[in-house]
C-alpha cells in the first residue's frame, strides 16, 4: 500500500508552471498558491487528475482571473491569486481550486444553455444547476476561440474522468469575487478497510472511514416526513433512513428498523442511515472493478471484492447512497 500512495507535490509543481506560462502569455499577475502538497494519494488517481487539473488551472487562469486594468477597477488587488490544495475529509481526499476572479457568469452560462437546448426557457434553476451546464460536452461562454479556450472541450474531460474514478466535482461562485472548483476523490483505488454487512442472504461491504456509528434502533425512533420519507432520530438529528433491501429489492429478515440494525453513514456533508441485518465483521479487501460491459449499471456499486469463503461482496458507494434522492436506481443487484 504504501508503494502506491504517492504525495500530490509533484503533480501540484506541474500546474503551478503551467499557471505560470499562461500568465506569461497572456499578461496576468497571477500569484499561484499551494497547500497539502503532502497529501498522499494512490498513483493510478494522481495519474487520472492530470488531466481535470490541468483543464480547471486553464480555465480559471482564462476565464476567471482578469487582467490587473480590470481588477484596479473593481477594486481589487492587480496581483490575482489561484490557490491549488488538497486535504483529507473522512473517506476521500479533496482537491480544491479557487480563484478571485471574476467568477461564473450565471445569466450568461444560462442564455448558452437555452440556446444550446440543454435548459427549458424560463426554468427555475438553481446556481448549481446553472453551474453544472459548463460540464456540458462542446459547452463553451467565450466570444472567440483563443489557444486556451473557446472550443467547448476541457470541462467534460473534467466531469468525466472524475466519475471514472468514482468522485465528483462541486462549483460554488460569487460574481465578483471568485469561483471554488471542489474535487472529492476515493483515498485509493486498491484496498479499503471495509465492514462486511448482512442484508439477506448478501453481502455488501462499506468503507469503515465512511461509517460513523451503528446501532439497534428503538421504534420511537423511527418516523415519516409527510407519511413518505422515513428518518431517524439520532441524539435529536433527524437523518434519512435507506433500507437497503427495499433498494435492492432483495427479502430482508429485518423488515422492521427494530429488528434490524442502523448503520450510519457520511459522505462529505451528507448523512444517511442504512437498515442492514446484521454488521459480520471488518476487513481489509482488494476492490476488483465492476466490468464495463455490465448492462445495469447501478452507481450505488463502487466495485466487488472475493471474500474469504469465495464468495463475492459488492462494494457499497457511500457517496452514492448518500445523495440518492427519491427513486431507487436500477434493481440489477
Amino acid at each position: 500500500m504504501s508503494l502506491r500512495m504517492v504525495p500530490v507535490r509533484g503533480l501540484f509543481q506541474k500546474m503551478a508552471r503551467v499557471a505560470r506560462d499562461i500568465s506569461a502569455k497572456q499578461g496576468k499577475k497571477v500569484e499561484f498558491l499551494t497547500s497539502g502538497e503532502d497529501t498522499e494519494l494512490d498513483r493510478g488517481v494522481v495519474e487520472e487528475l492530470n488531466d481535470p487539473l490541468l483543464h480547471m488551472i486553464r480555465n480559471s487562469m482564462d476565464h476567471g482571473i482578469e487582467l490587473s486594468e480590470k481588477r484596479t477597477a473593481a477594486g481589487k488587488s492587480p496581483v490575482g491569486s489561484l490557490h491549488l490544495r488538497a486535504y483529507h475529509q473522512g473517506g476521500s481526499i479533496v482537491v480544491e481550486i479557487e480563484d478571485d476572479g471574476a467568477g461564473l457568469n450565471r445569466d450568461r452560462i444560462l442564455a448558452k444553455a437555452v440556446e444550446r437546448g440543454l435548459a427549458a426557457p424560463g426554468a427555475d434553476l438553481s446556481d448549481e444547476d446553472v453551474y453544472n451546464f459548463i460540464f456540458a460536452a462542446g459547452f463553451s461562454t467565450a466570444e472567440k476561440v483563443t489557444d486556451l479556450s473557446g472550443r467547448g472541450v476541457g470541462l467534460d474531460v473534467v466531469r468525466r474522468n472524475i466519475e471514472k474514478l468514482r468522485g465528483r466535482v462541486d462549483i460554488s461562485s460569487t460574481r465578483g469575487k471568485g469561483t471554488l472548483f471542489r474535487l472529492a476523490l476515493p483515498l485509493t483505488l486498491a484496498i479499503i478497510d471495509g465492514l462486511v454487512i448482512g442484508v439477506g442472504d448478501e453481502r455488501y461491504i462499506l468503507p469503515t472511514l465512511s461509517v460513523r456509528e451503528s446501532f439497534r434502533p428503538t421504534p420511537e425512533m423511527i418516523s415519516k416526513i409527510q407519511n413518505r420519507a422515513e428518518v431517524v432520530n439520532v441524539r435529536g438529528r433527524l437523518i434519512p433512513l435507506l433500507r437497503l433491501y427495499d433498494y435492492f429489492g432483495i427479502k430482508a429478515m429485518a423488515t422492521e428498523p427494530a429488528q434490524g440494525i442502523v448503520v450510519v453513514v457520511q459522505s462529505g456533508a451528507n448523512i444517511r442511515c442504512l437498515l442492514v441485518d446484521s454488521l459480520l465483521h471488518k476487513q481489509e479487501v482488494v476492490i476488483k472493478n465492476l466490468n464495463e460491459m455490465m448492462v445495469h449499471k447501478n452507481p450505488a456499486f463502487a466495485g466487488a471484492t472475493i471474500l474469504g469463503d469465495g464468495r463475492v461482496g459488492l462494494i457499497l458507494d457511500v457517496n452514492a447512497l448518500a445523495h440518492h434522492e427519491k427513486q431507487p436506481f436500477s434493481k440489477a443487484a
